[in-house]
């Protein structure tokens, strides 16, 4: 497992040529209605230091579904406001997730998502997050996680994070860098100081 994810951070790290910093603050807040289902609302921004200014903001809502101890689907919907060339355009993605815990510490993500965008064609993309926690005491540990995104068969961002995990009951912190790459005729770097929130109910 822990060859996989230093393989696919080395992956994106070819050709680099922009650099750029951000700040992404998310709050996520769940709860479950019964054995079965649970009701998930998340809220996020990021701020670029470099154009000094608020660029991204997504709303989500959305309900999974458990289907048994490991194995988990959820439906989702999210409006997102961004930043490009100068105008802030709006984009819906609606998105299925399945979740698969393989053991206590590791646990895979696979997005389904499709991109209905104001300004350019709409494109179906799909997003695989293998994530790794390591909980030191009911309270302290930390996570690794990265998350290619592909367009058909082909790679077009990852995302490496390693945080933080920072319990308190039903509230969870995770502080941590991020360093997203994208490909864009040639890949190029953000490097992101990111604080997820989470609140369960």
């Amino acid at each position: 497992m822990r060859i996989l994810l230093i393989l696919m951070m080395l992956l994106t790290m070819n050709n680099i040529k922009a650099q750029n910093f951000e700040n992404w603050t998310t709050l996520n807040i769940s709860g479950d209605i019964n054995d079965k289902f649970g009701l998930v609302l998340e809220g996020e921004q990021r701020y670029n230091h470099e154009n000094k200014e608020i660029r991204y903001f997504h709303f989500d809502a959305g309900a999974i579904y458990k289907i048994n101890n490991k194995l988990s689907i959820g439906a989702y919907y999210r409006e997102l406001y961004e930043i490009k060339n100068n105008d802030r355009v709006l984009e819906i993605r609606p998105h299925i997730d399945l979740f698969y815990n393989i053991n206590d510490n590791f646990k895979i993500r696979v997005r389904n998502e499709y991109q209905i965008k104001e300004k350019s064609e709409n494109v179906f993309r799909y997003r695989i997050r293998p994530t790794y926690i390591k909980m030191f005491n009911d309270n302290i540990g930390f996570l690794i996680q990265t998350e290619p995104f592909f367009v058909g068969f082909d790679l077009v961002r990852n995302r490496f994070n390693p945080s933080l995990c920072i319990k308190i009951k039903k509230f969870t912190i995770e502080p941590g860098y991020m360093l997203e790459s994208n490909n864009k005729n040639s890949w190029s770097n953000i490097h992101i100081m990111w604080v997820n929130t989470k609140i369960n109910f």
